[in-house]
């Protein structure tokens, strides 16, 4: 697959119409399957900019998909881009590559900002077994060269984590600061594009980039409109997760752990509040039944009283607690509704002496999950 990359075209008193014109003609001969437009189609997002921009670059032969960059957001922008060039979030699949195109515009401001729920959006739809191409306008990490790295998105890290963790090897599509660049960050490739033809150029010409995609290769050439066509080398994609990220990761991230037993409240209201007593402060448990009892026992009580635990009210297990749960400890019972991580199969108290012996037990099967959670 043969993937251009142009960005910055910048229609408005920025944009040079016959390199537009020359690079369109360019891009038509070598037919290539799709191309990738990162942003900044206008200047001031003004509606007369859109409407030239699209008469032009439908001129392209190849399909085109773009997204919006920090000067489509300005005014009321974003509804003539969508107008023109269809929605800000976007995906297409062609074979094994699949391109997801995210909004990382703040309307008014020039700075960029993925946020959760498209991170979110973004790991729920790209593939394993696929080549993934992140587009999105600003960049993750500052270019060089351009005179100054400000304008990086505002939540860079998070973003740069979850693409590491979730594409595969994925590749992230770049423009907006009009110098093309590509860098290897953990396992994301990041490739930028310079501008297409806005004036405001910081390189010897107006350019974009040309991919080639075979297999886990890809192949990146820069294309400059006037001045010829550079090699800028092959790399290798989908290599395996750091294990320095994975665990940083997880220590970093909240766990949420869920006990359920079938009938008997006190196992798991006592594994509750012990877990939640001598946990680290990133985790935390609740505690449910399929059918709880209503009450804890007058022996259960007194003895989790001494141990200076405090029990809550049964609850019933929902959908919501097990969906919501990272881990889940199941006390023995056949709960057909669920899956557990690990059983823990400890009888039920009958007197106060076995309702001590309990607290004991289940202390030491607490210790050692929150060990197992935060090291392995």
């Amino acid at each position: 697959m043969k993937i251009v990359h142009i960005s910055d075209v910048h229609f408005g008193f920025e944009h040079l119409r016959d390199k537009a014109e020359k690079a369109i003609r360019q891009i038509n001969e070598m037919e290539p399957d799709i191309v990738v437009l990162t942003g900044d189609i206008g200047l001031w997002g003004i509606h007369h900019e859109f409407r030239e921009a699209y008469e032009a670059l439908s001129k392209l032969k190849p399909d085109l998909f773009a997204i919006p960059g920090n000067h489509d957001a300005r005014n009321d922008g974003l509804k003539y881009f969508e107008l023109y060039f269809g929605k800000s979030r976007k995906r297409l699949k062609m074979d094994d590559v699949i391109i997801l195109g995210v909004n990382s515009t703040l309307p008014d401001t020039d700075d960029g900002y993925i946020g959760p729920d498209q991170r979110a959006w973004i790991a729920e739809r790209v593939r394993e077994n696929c080549i993934n191409v992140i587009a999105m306008h600003h960049h993750v990490v500052p270019v060089p060269h351009t005179g100054r790295n400000m304008n990086v998105l505002i939540d860079a890290a998070e973003t740069v984590e979850a693409l590491t963790l979730h594409c595969h090897g994925g590749i992230v599509l770049a423009g907006h600061r009009h110098v093309p660049y590509s860098t290897k960050l953990l396992r994301t490739h990041i490739i930028h594009a310079g501008s297409l033809s806005s004036y405001k150029v910081l390189m010897p010409d107006n350019s974009y980039n040309i991919m080639e995609v075979e297999g886990e290769k890809i192949n990146l050439k820069l294309r400059f409109v006037d001045l010829g066509e550079i090699d800028i080398g092959t790399f290798t994609l989908k290599p395996e997760i750091p294990e320095s990220l994975l665990k940083y990761h997880r220590l970093t991230s909240t766990i949420k752990v869920l006990f359920v037993s079938e009938k008997n409240s006190c196992r798991t209201k006592l594994a509750e509040a012990i877990f939640n007593k001598i946990s680290p402060h990133n985790m935390h448990a609740i505690s449910a039944g399929i059918d709880p009892d209503r009450g804890l026992g007058h022996d259960m009580i007194e003895v989790a009283e001494r141990a200076g635990l405090e029990l809550t009210a049964p609850r019933r297990l929902t959908d919501e607690m097990v969906k919501d749960a990272d881990y889940i400890v199941s006390f023995g019972e056949d709960v057909d509704r669920i899956k557990a991580d690990e059983v823990w199969k400890i009888k039920p108290p009958e007197n106060e002496r076995e309702c001590a012996d309990l607290v004991g037990e289940i202390e030491k099967r607490v210790r050692e999950l929150v060990r197992e959670l935060l090291i392995s």
